[in-house]
């Protein structure tokens, strides 16, 4: 009769591991980066949305300090 297959001298040392599975990203970190894209991209709109309004945006703001002036007492 055979012998069965006997394991090597030293069973925990493995030669072939198999890849540990890779984790996910969390669902708060994924909601995290998308609200840091969005406030990004919304910063960029209204920095070239006041570029290319030229001068009325400075206009408007002087406008608005001139008639909320607090009166002298």
């Amino acid at each position: 009769m055979s012998q069965p297959y006997q394991s090597p001298a030293y069973p925990e040392q493995n030669y072939y591991r198999e890849p540990e599975p890779k984790k996910g990203m969390s669902g708060w970190l994924i909601a995290l980066i998308i609200i840091l894209v969005l406030i990004v991209v919304c910063c960029l709109c209204s920095c070239l949305a006041m570029m290319l309004s030229g001068p009325t945006v400075g206009d408007v703001f002087s406008t608005i300090v001139l008639t909320a002036e607090a009166p002298i007492p």
